[in-house]
This record gives C-alpha cells, structure tokens and sequence, in this order.
C-alpha cells in the first residue's frame, strides 16, 4: 500500500502535472483518475488535506481539481482561523469560497475573549469572501458572552460587522435568573447584539408579565428598550396600553418605564380583587424596586376610576376623579397603598361606613 501510494503521489506531482491545488496529509486509500480533462482524486479513511489555510477531515473525499470541487461525506471537519464546522457532508467550491453543510451541523466560533458562539441546523452555507452564514432548518444557536440563544427556521449572520437576523418562527431567549423570551416574524440584531429589533407580532414574556407589540427596539448601551405599534403590558395584577412603551433596564430588570400617548392602565387594588379600577392619561411613568412597582404618577389629562370593596380593616369607597396629576403609591406586594390627585382636581366620592 505504501509504494502504491509513493508512486500515485510521483504521478499527481510530476513536472507534466499542475500541482495540486491541496496539500494532502494522511488517507487510507488514494484513487486518481482522468476524466474529459479532469483529475479526480478520491480520498477514503482518516481524510487530512488542506486546502489553502482551511484544514479539513472526513470519512471519503472527492476532489474535482480543475473545477476545484471538493465533497465530503462522514465526520467532516472544517477549521479555519476561529470557525469550525461539523457536518455529515460538506461540499466545498474553491473558486467561490463557498461551503455548503448538511446532516447535524454545528458551527462554533471563537471569540477574542475565549467565549464562544454556536449554531446547530439542519444545512448550512458558508460563504468565506464575506464570512457570511446562512443556517436553514431546525436552528439553535447560543452566544456564551451575551448568554443569550435563539430558535428558528432560518438564520444569517455575518462575522464582519456582527449583524444577523432570525425569521421563520424565530424566538431569542435571555438565560438567567431574570430569563426572558422574545418572539416575532423576524429577529434582527446589529454589531454583536448591541442593537436588537423585532418586527410584527412581537411577544416578550417573562415570569411575571408579558408585553404585546408590533415592534420592539432594544439598544444595549443605553440598557433601554422601546415597544412600537399599539403595546400592551399583561400581568396578574394590570394590564397597560399606549401608543409607545419604554423600558430602562438593570441588566435584564425593569427600573422604570415610561408610557406615551393614549395611556390606559387596568389593575387591582389589592391581589384577590378584580381588575375593576382604570387610569387614561396622555403619559405615565412607573418606578420599581427589587422587581416590584413602587410608584406610578399619570400626567395630562388624567381620568382614573378606583374602586375599594369593604374589608376587615378598609371602608367601601368608590373614586371616580379627573386631574392634571394622580401618583399611586403600592407596597411589596404590589397592592395600593396611597392614591393622591393634584391639579384641577374634579370627581365623585362614595363610601360607606361600617
């Protein structure tokens, strides 16, 4: 096997020979043949050759020299500087630079800081000019740095300038003890997810609420989130609309939000109660501690609508007002502690006393 190997070595190197476009390291089996002016070499058994600075391994290659084609069937291999790709067959086309993966992909790239992001799918392709991937089919990828990893049926990302988007079902998901979805029709994110947006039908959920929008915008320098297109805030204990939410973060926690344009808040007064009492207002802000409501003040044009069942400790009382100002003050178990109304203050109070 060794001379047989030496010698179809001679005759692929000879002087009346191109030289290979390949550098081969290590195969069990070599085959070479010429077919309509085209060298055909087949590779079978512990497969070691690079191409240019890509290194590959696989099961069985073959290696189309003037077209400068490559397939690759069985635990194939690809490195190149901070990629690597595995795949169960890989068709590599030199003159394009492209590589198309299919059968349990997985993609990892190395970050300059040691941490790591990776794709599985289905198929892939892999256009080296521009270090573009495109991932199609039943694909999860995961960012270690950014703990984040998202869903879909067809993803592009590329490596240059860190930009990439999600659709078909797409869903990104925030690991942590503050863990969070966000779902849409299509899922962008710019510069290594220093920007993220979200297009139609947009749902964010997390443990406590979930928020509906036709678009969301995130920035994460500012930590600051924007909901577009008629969102609506649901928890257990309110539901909120507006014609634009924005949300200020702590890490992944809301510190404070602020509601613009044709504001409406149903809530509770207190956690066995219904959602009876209501808010309108032009804007409101709301401030939290420790992931709980603190303080909510509505602004301009105000018309709220509060209503107290009769307890062992607390009077029947039902508060309809207008005003320029109403702050509500709640307590750790986000129930209403104090409700104040300032500014052209107008309404009807009734109580009844036990």
């Amino acid at each position: 096997m060794t001379i047989l190997f030496l010698f179809i070595s001679l005759f692929l190197f000879s002087e009346e020979t191109e030289p290979r476009p390949y550098k081969l390291i290590n195969a069990d089996t070599l085959i070479a043949r010429k077919i309509d002016e085209e060298y055909i070499t087949y590779l079978k058994g512990n497969v070691h050759f690079f191409y240019g600075d890509t290194e590959f391994y696989t099961d069985f290659a073959e290696i189309f020299e003037k077209k400068k084609i490559t397939s690759m069937i069985g635990n194939v291999k690809v490195f190149e500087d901070t990629l690597s790709l595995f795949s169960d067959k890989v068709d590599y086309y030199r003159l394009t630079e492209q590589l198309f993966l299919e059968g349990d992909v997985f993609i990892k790239e190395t970050h300059r800081d040691s941490t790591i992001r990776t794709f599985t799918t289905d198929r892939a392709e892999y256009y080296r000019k521009d270090k573009n991937l495109i991932a199609i089919e039943n694909v999860t990828a995961f960012d270690e740095r950014e703990n984040l990893r998202g869903t879909c049926g067809y993803l592009t990302y590329n490596m240059n300038d860190g930009y990439g988007y999600l659709i078909k079902s797409p869903v990104l998901t925030a690991i942590g003890e503050d863990s969070l979805t966000i779902s849409a029709e299509k899922i962008e994110y710019y510069k290594e997810f220093q920007k993220i947006v979200t297009t139609f039908n947009v749902l964010t959920e997390t443990e406590d609420f979930k928020i509906i929008s036709d678009f969301l915008l995130y920035f994460k320098e500012e930590n600051k989130a924007y909901y577009l297109g008629h969102p609506k805030f649901i928890s257990e204990m309110a539901i909120a609309s507006a014609g634009e939410f924005q949300l200020f973060l702590d890490e992944r926690t809301i510190r404070s939000a602020i509601l613009k344009d044709s504001c409406r808040v149903d809530f509770k007064s207190e956690e066995d109660e219904e959602m009876v009492n209501w808010v309108t207002s032009e804007n409101m802000e709301f401030s939290f501690v420790d992931k709980h409501l603190e303080i909510c003040e509505a602004t301009n044009n105000v018309d709220s609508y509060f209503r107290q069942e009769v307890q062992s400790d607390k009077d029947f009382v039902i508060n309809k007002a207008t005003g320029d100002k109403l702050t509500i003050f709640l307590n750790s178990n986000d129930e209403i502690d104090q409700i104040g109304m300032q500014g052209k203050v107008s309404g009807k109070y009734k109580f009844l006393v036990k």
